[in-house]
């Protein structure tokens, strides 16, 4: 704008504005008339100082001050005021500006005048002189000159203009047009185009106050020092600083500082008295307290890791009735702090994190996008039922704040036409803790509301439960981008409190804060999938109460999409996991990890052994519906996961192996593999082709590195599963211990090998490395453990003469007793897999016959039809459906039925030739033991025999001999083989709980409740055949020199044995020679193997149990199959595959 030099004039002048500064303009003779109706007089209205322009005088600006000082005029008063307040405040406003200074020489000006940037005169070389020539002659204190002079210069980032001149008069002057200095309209102090007296202005904090007080007084006291020059203009100077000191001091409202620190400002000014004076600048000692009037206190779980947040919004000055003035946001800074300057935010976010406080605004706090579910999605638990259900859209670090039900019930969403309103509200506090209730709102318009996508079934946290000592909590999602929401950020208070633990103070806050926009793990996270559909784990330290949710917005076709690429949507509530209180109960888990089955119990103090159930703890945060095609449908999400339905005891001993290979050493439970609970037979069948993501099964007797693995996996979940039912029993895990069993026909290396991977998984599932592996984890044999569920559970006398087997899938455990002795023990690997697996697996139709019109059974035939060129996948797929329920049920109530046809007469013919066997060699060890001394037969001793049969596969059994007329050919076998020494009989007792007796009998107290004696028992291995050893017979594998040739010259007892079978069954198996010489064949290979193994072991000198005897390696482990047995089982295996004919 251009400026005429002319008095003052009103704005109704009549006097043309100029084109351009240094012209001349011709005038008419009505042009002094025009002046002279356009002067603005004092008597119409006040001549300010800012309209004078024409004073002809270069040192015009100082001298206005200071004749403004003089008369005590208000305009110039006041903008005096705010230019000493440039200096007194420089220290609070560093995000505006930065003063610096610079020396003028009026002496050096006349001397070279040409000493300037472009050493151009331009005609004005006289103005140095000029300047020179009319300096004032007087100052204001003795000691001063107007020889030379300070500029304070004004600094923002980019740009550096003068503010002030500082001169002998009036300390400061304020330069002519500063209006075009960028950042100085952001001062509280400016108003309407000028430095006004901070005083009266709007956005001052009362701590400035104090502040200019102090530099004022510190001023005042340094002038006041020093010989006046000019008394009036000291005067007037010292006067005008004292009213402003006291304009301070009215201000102050009770505000103070402690103490005060110096601010190093650079200011370069000429050596004069009371020019330093000017930049003696203090800070105030800061309050340990930060002042606020909208902070959101934190939640106390984090009280000791953040001090809360502040929350700047301008709404809140209208909701109060204040203005934006009266809301302090933080420390001296206002919300009109923040209209003013668009880049104080960024200063109050780190000012806010330096102190512990996260920076909030409205955009923060909600999401980018409003998620609003269909009606036909589940209903959310802990959501509005109101209409239709939303994601809470706040992101996931406004929980630090306020708690899960807080939020819930502080933030609503409501339609509002095609728009929605979401509302939180708020309780914002200052430090004093005065509260402001505030409502922040929020529309989200058609185009940021997504409608087609929802939660989905695969998303749940597993255990419900919340103790103390409990540590182990694992989010599961299963779901696909192009329909569901995806997880991103997991609020779990111990992992969040974790990771904040481990950080420096200011990580803290930056962790806190990048919940809003990042994707910040805590605990583990496992991408088990990633492509459109995703499955993904996370391991916690506490049970989550929240999931902030994101949605891919454009797809990527099958790929999967990073979260960078998301739009979040927000939080998913999870209802509370179930408190239970810590008790001092004792705990004591049995687990029988079984070649087919596994089963587990467990002992509450001294109560009996009852069996485990895994109960249905997944925690949902939608209803799983009430209707069976609902409740289906959740379980089948889970199937990946831990079971939504409760788990009894036996349950497969199946694992699942993922595509997503975990890169732990650690073999953790869920990751790469997890136990595979059949849930509905049919389904589990039709998963066996899976051939990316394959069902395992025999891991019991895998001996390869990777089967030790699966086992590791198995058993660690198992132990976790059982831990955490002890957990919501109120039992804490170092009041927990556990048993395992195992067979006696693992070799010793095996026995070693399971022993060290069974301790590792315990440690591993309960997730505790402290945790006493060695003392808390005991191992019992399966025949002794079957043994004692018998005399426990089922009451059986041991008093008399008792023999124990136990038939799984697997192997056969056995045990014989003498008045309440244990006398022998023993396992082999003859059971259920080599009669009725591989029998139906030879003869497939069988089934057919057995499931009659069950559509479920005849499904399950077809599905298996269809995989029966692979043997193992179909030997499997048996194994699956003749342990399931239905099966089970059919084949008890159809097997007379199907007995009396071709195939049917033959597995019934097949189960009997099984069991006849076993009790064949049963007599063979008593004989042995009575030829020892064992086994006593004098007239004291019981002259009856009771066989206790139990295991999964004694279901076979029993249904076969059901009747005691059936048994009777058994019976006299033995009477037969055993020499007639059981003259009151020989019965058999079946176990009223087929394949709990291991897990059981591990719980059994061996010391005084059954009152059986475990102390000695014989360890030999009878052979059942006579061994070649160099050219003696022996029939004891303790006998065998493992330096000598080992070989069977016959199979006597084997044809013995088909003799009687019979003469006592009518079961006729007629073997070839060629036959006979096979078999001897392959019994003389599997001699030799033991041999070596025989051999190793003596040269390592050491067995499982310490000893170094090969006695001794027998106690507790195998070193070669008892030869019958083996003679056993291949003709078995030729019958079952249809190579010797059953006439």
């Amino acid at each position: 704008m251009v400026k005429k030099v002319l008095p003052p004039l009103d704005i109704k002048n009549q006097i043309a504005n100029l084109a351009a500064p240094g012209e001349w303009k011709v005038e008419d003779a009505t042009f002094l008339e025009k002046l002279a109706k356009g002067l603005k007089l004092g008597g119409q209205e006040e001549v300010s100082f800012s309209d004078i322009y024409s004073i002809p005088d270069v040192w015009a600006r100082v001298l206005l001050v200071r004749n403004g000082i003089i008369d005590n005029n208000k305009f110039l008063i006041n903008e005096w005021r705010g230019t000493l307040a440039l200096l007194a405040l420089a220290p609070y406003y560093t995000h505006i500006y930065n003063l610096t200074s610079n020396i003028v020489s009026i002496q050096d000006i006349k001397d070279n005048p040409y000493n300037g940037p472009n050493n151009d005169n331009n005609g004005l070389d006289h103005i140095g002189k000029i300047l020179f020539d009319v300096k004032p002659q007087d100052t204001m204190v003795t000691g001063q000159d107007w020889n030379a002079i300070g500029v304070l210069n004004f600094e923002s980032p980019g740009n550096k203009e003068a503010i002030a001149i500082v001169n002998p008069y009036t300390i400061v002057a304020s330069a002519r047009d500063y209006t075009v200095i960028p950042n100085i309209r952001k001062l509280p102090w400016y108003e309407d185009g000028y430095l006004i007296d901070p005083c009266n202005a709007k956005d001052m904090r009362n701590e400035q106050y104090v502040v200019l007080e102090h530099y004022l007084d510190g001023l005042i006291t340094g002038i006041q020092s020093l010989q006046a020059s000019n008394m009036e203009v000291f005067n007037a100077v010292i006067g005008r600083l004292q009213e402003f000191k006291a304009a301070c001091h009215a201000k102050i409202s009770g505000e103070s500082f402690s103490s005060w620190s110096p601010f190093r400002i650079n200011l370069n000014l000429p050596a004069q008295p009371i020019y330093d004076k000017l930049a003696q600048i203090y800070v105030g000692a800061a309050d340990k307290n930060a002042k606020f009037d909208c902070g959101l206190s934190v939640r106390p779980e984090f009280e000791d890791q953040i001090k809360g947040a502040i929350f700047a919004d301008f709404k809140v000055a209208q909701s109060t009735g204040k203005t934006l003035s009266d809301i302090r946001v933080w420390n001296n800074y206002s919300l009109n702090s923040l209209r003013q300057d668009e880049t104080l935010p960024n200063k109050l976010k780190t000012e806010c994190e330096n102190e512990g406080y996260l920076f909030l605004t409205p955009e923060t706090i909600f999401t980018e996008k409003l998620v609003v579910f269909a009606g036909d999605n589940r209903k959310l638990k802990e959501h509005s039922r109101e209409g239709n259900q939303y994601a809470y859209p706040v992101n996931s670090a406004m929980l630090m704040f306020m708690d899960p039900k807080a939020l819930s019930t502080n933030c609503i969403v409501k339609a509002d036409g095609d728009n929605f309103k979401a509302v939180i509200y708020l309780e914002l506090l200052s430090e004093t803790g005065a509260k402001i209730n505030y409502t922040l709102e929020k529309v989200y318009k058609a185009k940021d509301v997504v409608k087609n996508r929802g939660v989905p079934l695969g998303f749940s946290v597993w255990p419900d439960i919340k103790i103390d000592n409990w540590d182990q909590y694992f989010f599961f999602y299963d779901g696909n981008s192009q329909v569901n929401i995806l997880p991103k950020n997991i609020f779990s208070v111990k992992d969040i409190k974790s990771k904040l633990e481990s950080l420096t103070e200011q990580d803290k806050i930056k962790f806190v804060g990048g919940m809003i926009n990042s994707h910040q793990v805590v605990g583990e996270e496992i991408p088990i999938q990633q492509t459109t559909a995703v499955t993904e784990l996370r391991t916690l330290k506490s049970s989550p109460e929240a999931i902030l949710c994101n949605v891919v917005i454009q797809s990527g076709g099958k790929s999967y999409t990073e979260h960078s690429k998301r739009v979040d949507v927000g939080l998913i509530l999870f209802p509370d996991a179930q408190e239970v209180p810590e008790t001092s109960n004792q705990w004591s888990v049995g687990i029988d990890f079984g070649t087919t089955n596994s089963c587990v119990y467990f002992k509450e103090n001294k109560e009996n052994p009852k069996e485990l159930i895994f109960k249905n703890r997944i925690n949902l945060p939608y209803e799983p519906g009430t209707d069976d095609e609902e409740i289906e449908e959740v379980m089948q999400a889970h199937k990946e996961f831990v079971p939504s339905r409760e788990i009894t005891v036996p349950f497969m001993t199946i694992l699942r192996e993922r595509s997503f290979k975990e890169t732990s050493v650690e073999n953790l439970p869920f990751r790469s593999n997890f136990i595979y609970y059949v849930d509905q037979v049919l389904y589990a069948i039709q998963d066996l082709p899976d051939d990316k993501r394959p069902l395992k099964f025999n891991l019991k007797w895998d001996e390869a590195e990777q089967g030790r693995t699966k086992v590791q996996y198995f058993v660690a979940q198992a132990v976790l599963q059982s831990a955490v039912e002890a957990a919501a029993n109120g039992v804490k895990k170092e009041n927990l211990n556990f048993n395992f069993s195992y067979p006696e026909a693992y070799t010793a290396n095996f026995t070693r090998s399971f022993k060290k991977v069974t301790r590792r998984a315990v440690n591993v599932g309960l997730g505790d490395e402290k945790y006493k592996t060695l003392e808390r984890t005991g191992f019992e044999t399966e025949s002794v453990a079957s043994a004692l569920y018998f005399a426990k559970g089922q009451d059986i006398p041991f008093t008399e003469n008792v023999v124990t087997i136990d038939i799984g899938g697997g192997t056969s455990d056995l045990s014989i007793w003498q008045t309440n002795k244990l006398l022998w023990r023993n396992s082999f690997r003859l059971a259920g897999k080599d009669v009725l697996i591989d029998y139906l697996t030879n003869n497939l139709t069988l089934i057919k016959e057995i499931s009659g019109n069950d559509d479920l059974l005849l499904e399950s035939y077809e599905t298996l039809q269809k995989i029966r060129t692979s043997k193992t996948k179909l030997a499997n797929g048996i194994e699956l459906l003749i342990n399931s329920p239905q099966f089970g049920e059919a084949f008890k109530n159809r097997f007379e039925v199907v007995s009396g046809k071709e195939k049917g007469k033959k597995l019934k013919d097949l189960t009997e030739l099984a069991l006849s066997g076993i009790l064949y060699y049963v007599s063979q060890v008593i004989n042995h033991l009575i030829e020892s001394g064992g086994f006593q037969t004098g007239s004291d001793k019981s002259k009856s025999l009771k066989i206790c049969l139990g295991g999964k596969a004694s279901t076979l059994y029993k249904i076969v001999f059901e009747d005691s007329e059936d048994q009777e050919s058994l019976s006299k076998m033995v009477e037969k083989v055993t020499g007639e020494i059981f003259t009151k009989g020989i019965s058999i007792e079946f176990t009223h709980s087929p394949k709990h007796e291991v897990s059981y009998g591990l719980l059994v107290d061996k010391t005084g409740a059954t009152e059986l004696d475990l102390t000695d028992r014989s360890h030999e291995t009878v052979i059942g055949e006579d061994v070649l050893v160099g050219k003696d017979k022996v029939g004891i594998v303790s006998k065998l020199d493992p330096d000598s040739p080992w070989r069977v010259k016959d199979i006597a007892q084997l044809k013995m044995f088909l003799k009687y079978l019979k003469a006592y069954s009518k079961i006729p198996v007629n073997i070839t020679k060629k036959f006979e010489s096979d078999l001897e064949g392959k019994i003389n290979a599997a001699l030799k193997d033991g041999q070596s193994r025989a051999q190793a072991l003596k040269k390592n000198m050491q067995s499982v149990e310490g000893d170094d005897s090969l006695a001794e390696i027998q106690k507790t482990s195998s070193i070669v199959e008892p030869v019958f047995i083996q003679g056993l089982k291949q003709v078995i295996n030729e019958i079952t595959s249809g190579k010797i004919k059953l006439k």
